[in-house]
C-alpha cells in the first residue's frame, strides 16, 4: 500500500487536523511514529493521537510546522512566529514532547 501524502494528527480534544506528511516528519517525534520498522498503528493508518495535547495547541504547533518547512532554506531574515503569550507555556511543552 502506497503511503499517503497526508497524515492526521488528532487532539486530546477530538479534533483532527490534516497535514503534509513531509511537514509533520518536521518532528521528530512524529518521523520515528511515522517510519519506525514494523507495523505500528500511526505507520500503517496514517493517524496520530496525542492524549496530552489540546487541540489549540496542536494547532499552533501544526502552523509552527508549516512555518519552518516555508523558510527552511530562506536566505533572507525570517519574520518571527508569534505565539500568544496564554499559550506559550503549553506549547513548550508540546513543541519539546514533538522534538520540534
Amino acid at each position: 500500500m502506497a503511503e499517503s501524502e497526508y497524515v492526521t494528527l488528532e487532539s486530546s480534544d477530538g479534533f483532527q487536523f490534516v497535514i503534509h506528511r513531509e511537514v509533520a516528519m518536521l518532528s521528530g517525534t512524529v518521523k520515528n511514529m511515522l517510519s519506525s520498522p514494523g507495523h505500528f498503528t500511526e505507520s500503517t493508518e496514517g493517524v496520530i493521537q496525542f492524549r496530552d495535547i489540546k487541540a489549540i495547541i496542536l494547532e499552533k504547533v501544526c502552523k509552527y510546522w508549516y512555518y519552518k518547512a516555508r523558510h527552511l532554506n530562506s536566505v533572507t531574515e525570517i519574520p518571527h512566529f508569534e505565539i500568544e503569550p496564554e499559550y506559550a507555556l503549553e506549547t513548550l511543552m508540546a513543541a519539546d514532547f514533538l522534538d520540534t
